[in-house]
């Protein structure tokens, strides 16, 4: 790919110089203001149909969480085994394609 159809990373960081987003509202505003209509369109988009991403979004939206006030929440944890090994926090990255789109060293930031 020559220099002239290559699109640029998003040298953006989100948040930066003590900004904080009070929800995800604000933090996906700034993304869109920020980020060229390529990029963009790579990160809200799905491949032919989109079918599974409808899927996906339809499935997420049965998920609720029953809050629990006045409960004591002074020792939480966590934690889960997975494969061995002890994780504080039970989030895994899956592999994510173009990474590089967003921030050169990314792929080998979420390593």
């Amino acid at each position: 790919m020559n220099e002239a159809t290559r699109i640029p990373p998003a040298a953006v960081e989100l948040g930066a110089g003590g900004e904080e987003f009070q929800n995800l509202h604000e933090l996906i505003r700034k993304a869109r203001a920020n980020l060229n209509q390529n990029t963009w369109d790579y990160i809200v988009g799905a491949a032919e149909t989109e079918t599974t991403m409808r899927r996906n979004r339809m499935s997420l939206d049965e998920i609720a969480f029953r809050p629990r006030v006045l409960r004591n929440v002074a020792k939480v944890d966590a934690s889960v085994e997975l494969f061995g090994r002890k994780l504080r926090l039970p989030v895994v990255l899956a592999p994510v394609g173009a990474l590089e789109l967003f921030d050169p060293g990314a792929a080998a930031s979420v390593a």
